[in-house]
């Protein structure tokens, strides 16, 4: 009688191992939805976490409480503030929040104080992801004196993640949300 309940008991957990292991599976129509935005060069990320390069000047802003309700120094919620990047055609345009520090000389404007870009990037490539059904978008480009170098990677189930590294401020992360952009 113990060695069924052991069984039966193995069997259970198997099986919900099996069914939770599917949920992160994407779905054929998942994929070429995804396939189908890239493209046409027609989505948007929105995103919702920042997670800035720690550094002792972030820390000192969390420790004073400054952060949004929920947020660390390394992890912060900007869901809400409309930060993105889209891909229309060829152009791309980002506004996104910018938490960290700058690393060279240059003026503050603060109307510029996020990462901001829009135009035609350059080296832009699309691959597939070595560990799951997703893509890597790489692209650099330029926005006065400031060059910015993306790297987005882009799952079927809807969420994205975004690397950009400045030639004048820390690196940040984002992660959001991925959608199809349709112009207003």
């Amino acid at each position: 009688m113990e060695s069924i309940l052991k069984v039966g008991a193995f069997l259970l957990l198997l099986i919900m191992f099996a069914c939770a292991s599917s949920k992160n599976q994407a779905t054929p129509e998942e994929i070429a939805a995804l396939d189908r935005m890239i493209s046409d060069q027609q989505f948007e990320i929105e995103a919702n976490w920042a997670q800035p390069m720690a550094s002792q000047g972030l820390n000192s802003i969390a420790n004073a409480g400054l952060l949004p309700y929920g947020s660390t120094a390394s992890r912060i919620d900007i869901s809400g503030t409309g930060g993105y990047l889209r891909m229309v055609g060829d152009s791309v345009k980002a506004d996104l929040p910018f938490f960290g520090e700058r690393q060279m000389g240059g003026y503050y404007d603060q109307d510029k104080a996020g990462i901001k870009f829009d135009g035609i990037p350059k080296d832009l490539s699309f691959s597939a992801n070595k560990k799951d059904t997703g893509k890597t978008m790489r692209f650099t480009i330029s926005q006065e004196s400031e060059n910015f170098q993306v790297i987005a990677q882009l799952y079927p189930n809807g969420k994205a993640r975004l690397a950009v590294s400045s030639s004048h401020r820390t690196n940040i992360w984002y992660q959001g949300n991925l959608s199809e952009y349709k112009e207003e």
